[in-house]
Order: structure tokens, then C-alpha cells, then sequence
């Protein structure tokens, strides 16, 4: 197939990891479809819905061959989704894999292609250790993480742009394409992460490897935007972050106080200080279920200090 001036020689393969959001996975599922660079399988990571998504799935779509769907015995979170979606298509022999959330899509139909471009732009190939993610958009062409900070706005992002890319950015795995040599030298993601921070990790080991990793800005991708309150700290703005579960607020605690234990290169001065305080502003800022929160962000840190991941059991 030739997109462009492209010749397409290499196997790519999509990794979609869902939970009951059959829905935005419909969604995601079509505008892989859509896409001008056909990719040669769609591989959709179950982690044992129970809202009807595998029957919707395969009443819409039961007649493309090119999907893979996989339905896990158990939830594994969204860090154990993307272990199995990798493991899946690297051991089946793909040279590219594209890692996405079910609640995001391609924005049009020229973000794989505009991926791909890059690639061969920068003269770069699935045997050199490679990330590329798309550029992460949600209404109004915001920005729902940011590159440089949580208030970038995409048109200075694209400023800053040098020949189409940000190097050493990325928002990973929201249209993230990673080449089969990174999957042979750093591995798959950990599961034992279990939920969030399993992609920052990622990225931690590909710099870590010395890998090509960049953030494409004509590739674009949706991921819906998360409210983030705003509060006056001595005379300047601080955004808070989501507010969440307490069950999400134990793994976001815990998974980022041992990501950086394991990785601290990339821990600045005082930043568990400043997350832990920034944790806990947003907890009574939000004020929803504050004492389960406060509970949860301490067991949360005592775990992450300790080095005890996995799934936990979260106690009521």
C-alpha cells in the first residue's frame, strides 16, 4: 500500500485497552478504521467488561477480519491491558505498535500517516529503538495534559515545534508509536502497576534506552479534558489535579512516589513534597469523601515508599 510517497512494507499493528466504555471504544475502533494508513490489525484488550462491550463489538464489526479482540479473565487495569496488548503483538511479529485508551480517537484520518512521515522524515526504522506520540487535543484545542506544563495551549506547543516535532515531550499512550526494537530492549509496560503511571514509566525506560522519542504536532489525537480547580497560592494560580476515587487516589499516590523511586533521574528537588501537597489541597478542595481520600494518599505513599505494587485490595 502507498500513502504518499510512502511505500508501506512494514507490519503496524493497533493495541486499544478497554473497561466498560463500549461506547468511546466503538468510537476509537472507528477511527482506527478510518485512517488512510491502513494498519494491518486492531487488537482490543478486554479487562473483563460487563457492559455488554464484547456483544457490541462483535454485532458492529463482526464482519472485519483485521480485529483482534481479547477478553481478559480479569480486570488488570489499564497498566496489565497494555502488558498483554504489547506482549500480543510483539510475540505475533508486528513491527510497529500504535497504544491507545479506549476513551480516545484520531482526531481525522491522517494521524497514523502523519506518524509514518516522521518516520521516514527522520530517516528512523522498527529496528532503532523509537516512541512517537500524537499531539493530545480535547475541546477547543486544548490541551488535557500538556507538553511543558498543565496550561499549554496547542498553538504555542506548535510554535515551538522544529520541523513538526517536540523532542523528549510526550502525553504516552494516547496515539503512541513505539517500534519492535524498543519492545525487544526495554519490554512491555508493568502490569504490576495496575492502574495510571504505567505509561509515564514507559517513557522513563524508552529515554532511559536512549530511544528516538518525540511528540508529532500534525498527528492529532482526542482525549476528552478533566475538570482541574484553580486556587490562589501566595499570589499565584495553582491548578490542582482531577479529583478522583479514593480507590484511583491510592494507585495515583503509590505509583508515582515509586515510579520516581525507581527511576530518579527524572525526580526534582522537593517533588514529593509539592505532588503530596498538591494531592492533598485538591482532596479538600474537591471535598468528596475526604477522610477515605486522606486514608487512601497515605497508604498510597507508604506503599509506593515500600515498593509494594501489584493490585491491592483496598480496604473500605
Amino acid at each position: 500500500m502507498i500513502v504518499g510517497d510512502m511505500v508501506k512494507k512494514e507490519k503496524v499493528a493497533t493495541v486499544t485497552v478497554t473497561f466498560n466504555r463500549k461506547n468511546l471504544l466503538v468510537n476509537n475502533i472507528e477511527s482506527i478504521i478510518k485512517q488512510d494508513y491502513k494498519v494491518d490489525c486492531i487488537i482490543i484488550v478486554d479487562n473483563h467488561s460487563t457492559d455488554g462491550t464484547k456483544e457490541e463489538i462483535t454485532k458492529k464489526f463482526l464482519k472485519n477480519k483485521n480485529i483482534k479482540y481479547v477478553y481478559l479473565d480479569e480486570n488488570t487495569g489499564g497498566a496489565g491491558g497494555f502488558y498483554y496488548g504489547c506482549k500480543i503483538a510483539y510475540e505475533s511479529g508486528y513491527d510497529w505498535v500504535i497504544l491507545m485508551d479506549d476513551d480516545g480517537k484520531f482526531e481525522n484520518s491522517e494521524g497514523i500517516t502523519n506518524l509514518f512521515k516522521i518516520i521516514k522524515q527522520k530517516k528512523l526504522s522498527s529496528n532503532e529503538k523509537v516512541m512517537l506520540n500524537s499531539i493530545v487535543l480535547c475541546e477547543k484545542n486544548k490541551m488535557p495534559f500538556g507538553l511543558f506544563s498543565i496550561n499549554d495551549k496547542f498553538e504555542d506547543i506548535v510554535d515551538k515545534a522544529d520541523n513538526g516535532v517536540i523532542l523528549n515531550r510526550i502525553n504516552p499512550f494516547n496515539g503512541t508509536l513505539i517500534s519492535k526494537k524498543l519492545i525487544e530492549e526495554i519490554g512491555f509496560p508493568n502490569k504490576d502497576l495496575f492502574l495510571t503511571s504505567d505509561e509515564v514509566e514507559y517513557s522513563f525506560r524508552a529515554d532511559e534506552s536512549n530511544a528516538y522519542i518525540a511528540t508529532v504536532v500534525n498527528s492529532l489525537y482526542f482525549h476528552p479534558g478533566k475538570k482541574r480547580n484553580k486556587i490562589q497560592v501566595l499570589g499565584k494560580t495553582l491548578t490542582l489535579f482531577t479529583a478522583v476515587s479514593p480507590v484511583m487516589q491510592y494507585y495515583r499516590v503509590r505509583n508515582n512516589i515509586y515510579v520516581k523511586s525507581i527511576h530518579p533521574k527524572y525526580k526534582k528537588r522537593f517533588e514529593n513534597v509539592k505532588f503530596i501537597s498538591k494531592s492533598l489541597l485538591t482532596i479538600f478542595v474537591n471535598k468528596e469523601e475526604i477522610f477515605l481520600n486522606l486514608k487512601m494518599l497515605i497508604k498510597g505513599y507508604i506503599d509506593g515508599k515500600l515498593k509494594r505494587i501489584g493490585k491491592t485490595i483496598i480496604p473500605k
